[in-house]
């Protein structure tokens, strides 16, 4: 092989860039609800922090949030959903059958789908950007208990993206078996909100739910940027979260690569 043909060959980083930018604009071509999504996004939000404010104008607090901590843990949690429930999927490539192209082409399946995930994350950004700009023209938050707290936050927030793709990704795999998708991907909404603490905080749940949902990595999209930015862990509690989600980073997608050697032998094409 020639230097030339070296040079000629597009790197995987290249690769990764195009399938990123191709799911960019498969969520971009339907540009109508794209742009309800933009305009209606932080709809649900808003609903979150009308119901928080009644409550709490009565109550005062609620398993230590008071009304400042709760909005703010409300937008930090409108923030981490983007990255949770906005990213591209591929189960229509396994239920079609069309996976078995894939198997064909010299590039990663796994890393593929997460160039496709961040592609389809960037497409849902500006929802994000409009909701989290009302939320502080109206609501706002609290700023992040220490400087230190905040850039921990921001590193905890960027590691939420990676872990999100790997728990979609390993519910794709299951359509090898369940030849479905609706169900799974239902399933795995309800049971990520509830656990992450979207719907609620952990907080206000019993404490043998919520040690439960420690051992999940589904905490760490809300419950744990939000126990970092409002300071309810100190600067070592912090980093051993960050830890923990690192930890969740490489087994989950050590654990996805596994489940894809076993999941191609399951492929079903036209059938048969």
């Amino acid at each position: 092989m020639t230097a030339a043909t070296l040079r000629a060959r597009p790197g995987a980083f290249s690769v990764d860039l195009a399938m990123a930018a191709v799911a960019l604009k498969r969520r971009l071509a339907y540009r109508m609800n794209w742009i309800f999504g933009v305009v209606l996004g932080g709809g649900e939000l808003l609903v979150s922090l009308t119901l928080w404010g009644t409550i709490l104008a009565e109550q005062g607090s609620v398993a230590g949030y008071d009304w400042d901590a709760m909005r703010t843990y409300y937008v930090i949690g409108f923030v981490t959903a983007t990255f949770i429930f906005s990213g591209s999927d591929t189960a229509h490539r396994i239920l079609d059958g069309s996976v078995a192209i894939d198997l064909l082409k010299p590039v990663d399946f796994q890393r593929a789908r997460a160039a496709e995930f961040y592609g389809g994350l960037a497409g849902s950004l500006p929802t994000m950007a409009v909701g989290l700009t009302i939320a502080l023209i109206f609501f706002t938050p609290l700023p992040p208990a220490s400087f230190a707290a905040g850039l921990l936050t921001l590193v905890s927030v960027a590691l939420i993206a990676p872990i999100a793709f790997s728990v979609v990704y390993l519910s794709t795999m299951l359509c090898f078996w369940t030849r479905s998708y609706h169900g799974v991907m239902w399933a795995r909404q309800t049971v990520v909100a509830f656990f992450s603490g979207a719907m609620v905080p952990l907080a206000i749940m019993p404490a043998p739910l919520q040690v439960f949902a420690w051992c999940l990595p589904f905490v760490h999209f809300t419950t744990t940027p939000s126990q970092i930015y409002l300071g309810r862990v100190d600067t070592p509690g912090a980093l051993g979260l960050i830890a923990a989600q690192l930890a969740w980073v490489v087994a989950l997608w050590f654990l996805g690569r596994w489940l894809w050697s076993r999941a191609v032998r399951a492929v079903t094409i036209h059938g048969g």
